[in-house]
């Protein structure tokens, strides 16, 4: 479990721990675009959700059947129930290595009519954040902006954005974000 710890606006995470800087940072990006207006959309946990309580209701629906009936009578929805729910755990955890991957955020601006989608990835004793933001117009918009569809990587040390004592440099990180989001934002010029 990683402990971020929050006094008042003040984040403090211990510098030791590579996860702890990486939900940190990852927390600052998802507040920073927030503030920026963006709503976050959760279709991922959705998805996942459907897919956790689909296998949970077979195996609910087999544990009032044999309870009502002998086993000899209902191994046959227990063959079934078990298998659907082997299946479903399946299908997400395909969703989330395949389709979510190492995302963490994607949040949609109606108003600049675009999605912008965040992913980050750390590695155990290589303090170093590594973000790759991407973006694509809302789908059904008229009037589709034309962005930069590369996406942006930001590759930065943690000591960047944390001090010593594990204190978290919002003013330093959300600067850093908001150039890395005018380049990906920036229209194209072909």
């Amino acid at each position: 479990m990683v402990d971020v710890q929050q006094a008042g606006s003040k984040v403090v995470v211990n510098t030791s721990s590579v996860s702890e800087l990486r939900v940190a940072c990852d927390n600052g990006l998802r507040e920073f675009l927030k503030s920026r207006g963006y709503e976050e959309m959760h279709t991922h946990t959705d998805v996942k959700l459907v897919l956790g309580y689909l296998g949970a209701l077979f195996c609910a629906i087999d544990f009032a059947y044999s309870w009502k009936y002998p086993f000899s009578q209902t191994k046959w929805f227990s063959y079934i129930s078990v298998s659907v729910y082997a299946v479903t755990s399946a299908l997400a955890l395909v969703y989330s290595y395949a389709v979510q991957r190492d995302t963490f955020f994607v949040g949609y601006n109606k108003a600049k009519g675009h999605i912008v989608s965040a992913g980050s990835r750390s590695k155990q004793n290589d303090p170093t954040y590594r973000l790759t933001l991407t973006t694509r117009p809302i789908r059904g918009r008229q009037d589709p902006p034309v962005f930069n569809s590369k996406p942006v990587e930001l590759k930065q040390p943690f000591t960047a954005w944390f001090y010593s004592d594990g204190e978290f440099d919002s003013a330093k990180f959300n600067e850093d974000i908001d150039s890395a989001i005018s380049t990906l934002l920036a229209k194209k010029t072909d």
